[in-house]
């Protein structure tokens, strides 16, 4: 559509909404035009149905939703802020009116479904435009994980490696500007305070997962620093009642995935009161989102009183020093702990409730793993993962780990989820098309266009894929299915399971672990569940779809 036409098309818009004098807020998100207004009376439903541009419209509590389609409704809005005279703000979204967080005349079911809908819905207007961010750099590393299976360590295998791990490690600068540009702040100042929490010259804790981490001040020695990594690895060797290694290479080897280092600032002022570890939050979503949260109203809140002529340089220079020192001081720490501990009591219930025939603890964790998906606090479970590996390595001489098995039903529960609007969009082809891709991104391990791209919007897709997980986490708790490396979550993470019984059914026996089918090998355990979680998933979508909810999330999706 010729720029011109877009024009003309936002001259009568805001002819049909009243004129721009009666326009008190306007936005958009991925397909609609988000307005308020301060005559609803001159809003005429009937005249705007007859806009060239227009394909449905939705209110939500004061908030008109006139929806125009994917690639259509930014360069009109665009277009329509030029026209009321804010084109050099047009890139920035005011922030929404903010609604009583609890309405008295409403009842306490219809309040939490509220809070609970905008929820979503602020979560999704963050999350959508990222969806293909998550395409590129997770189809990177999904390809990266094939390629490593037939070819290791070749060039190819490492180019997509660096892609995929350069745009998903980068994925808080990314949140940080929509989150931002969502919550009414200047999104590039959100990329800014997202860049300063992946910086490098913090420990990247993306790549570094050791079970033991040791933090020294900048003016520590190498030869200190060594000498306290070998004191802290050969006392979690005695803790843990494992012999010392006495082969230099596997000393060494051992020595760099147990104890990994980093550094501190301001450790020796107020007892430790004021330390900052400099420890990055590569991939993670939560202490980001904390962050912004201040960064936002730290920014509107200095808009206001700083004066207009030291304005430029006060703002930007005070928001980001005070932001990063709270981020890296308290919020940051504070993110790590909600996605730490959340990870600690999950793994807890997965290894205590799961006997013969009974996986509660399997079907449990595999129901909410895709819900910590969503905000990024499954990353928790990586220097968890790499614990047991290590722990059962030493021990063992070979490696178990029951939550790659967990995102393995998870990640094919959303792809087949996602699968399912093929047989629901009504031959619209760029639904099939977006369905089809999406769901083999799930079956390569890679969630973020299938969960954000559709699931997430059609929510009846969302709830059949976590059902679907928590079924085939029924399989995994039952058999106490383990796999014995990280790689991809996936039917490409076939290789990363055992397919003889030996080494896992003395694992079983030294641990006292109850599970059947023993002498079923891991990697057919897996597959098993994974079919599993694709029929349960598939099963429940078609009923779910089938009701009048799922009609209406198609209806409202499609158009």
């Amino acid at each position: 559509m010729a720029k011109s036409i877009f024009y003309d098309n936002a001259v009568l818009m805001l002819e049909l909404l009243g004129g721009k004098d009666n326009i008190k807020d306007i936005q958009h998100c991925a397909t609609r035009l988000r307005f308020e207004l301060n005559d609803d009376s001159k809003f005429d439903i009937e005249k705007i149905k007859k806009h060239p541009l227009f394909k449905g419209y939705k209110k939500q509590e004061s908030q008109h939703q006139i929806i125009i389609g994917t690639g259509v409704v930014d360069k009109l809005f665009k277009q329509i802020k030029i026209l009321i005279k804010d084109d050099s703000k047009s890139d920035d979204l005011k922030a929404e009116k903010k609604e009583p967080l609890w309405r008295k005349e409403l009842s306490v079911k219809s309040n939490i479904f509220m809070i609970s809908k905008r929820g979503m819905n602020s979560f999704a207007s963050i999350f959508v435009p990222l969806i293909p961010v998550f395409i590129a750099g997770g189809m990177s590393l999904a390809l990266k994980s094939l390629v490593s299976t037939f070819a290791k360590g070749s060039g190819f295998e490492k180019i997509l490696d660096i892609i995929g791990g350069a745009i998903l490690g980068s994925l808080p600068a990314f949140v940080g500007y929509t989150a931002a540009k969502k919550w009414g702040g200047n999104p590039f100042l959100g990329m800014a305070m997202g860049l300063v929490l992946i910086s490098p010259g913090l420990l990247n804790s993306y790549a570094t997962n050791t079970p033991v981490l040791l933090g020294f001040n900048l003016q520590a020695t190498s030869s200190q620093i060594e000498e306290a990594r070998k004191a802290a690895f050969e006392k979690y060797l005695a803790d843990g009642g494992f012999t010392v290694p006495q082969s230099t290479d596997e000393y060494n080897d051992l020595l760099n995935k147990t104890v990994g280092t980093y550094y501190y600032i301001f450790g020796d002022f107020a007892n430790n009161f004021f330390k900052i570890n400099l420890i990055g939050y590569q991939a993670q979503i939560i202490p980001v989102l904390l962050v912004l949260a201040i960064s936002v109203n730290i920014e509107r809140l200095l808009k206001k009183i700083t004066p207009n002529v030291i304005a430029i340089i006060v703002v930007p220079l005070v928001t980001v020093l005070v932001s990063s020192w709270l981020a890296f001081w308290i919020i940051g720490p504070l993110g790590q702990i909600i996605g730490n501990g959340l990870s600690i009591g999950l793994a807890g219930l997965f290894k205590y409730t799961n006997w013969n025939f009974i996986g509660f603890g399997g079907m449990v964790f595999a129901f909410f793993y895709p819900f910590l998906v969503i905000t990024g606090l499954h990353q928790g479970f990586l220097p968890i993962e790499t614990q047991l590996l290590v722990d059962t390595q030493l021990k063992y001489g070979h490696s178990f780990s029951f939550i790659t098995p967990i995102a393995c039903v998870s990640n094919i529960a959303q792809g087949s989820a996602a699968f399912m609007l093929i047989f629901f969009a009504k031959k619209n082809k760029e639904q099939i098309t977006k369905a089809s891709s999406s769901a083999l991104g799930g079956f390569t391990g890679i969630t973020e266009p299938a969960m954000f791209g559709i699931n997430l919007q059609i929510k009846p897709l969302f709830i059949s894929a976590a059902v679907g997980s928590a079924i085939g986490g029924w399989w995994l708790g039952m058999t106490h299915t383990v796999a014995n490396s990280l790689g991809s979550a996936s039917w490409i993470g076939l290789v990363q399971f055992d397919w003889t019984t030996e080494a896992t059914k003395n694992y079983f026996a030294s641990e006292g672990i109850n599970s059947i089918l023993q002498s079923v090998p891991m990697g057919a355990h897996i597959s098993i569940a994974m079919l599993i979680s694709i029929a349960a998933t598939a099963g429940v979508s078609f009923g779910l779809l089938k009701t009048k909810w799922g009609k209406k999330s198609i209806e409202n999706f499609l158009k």
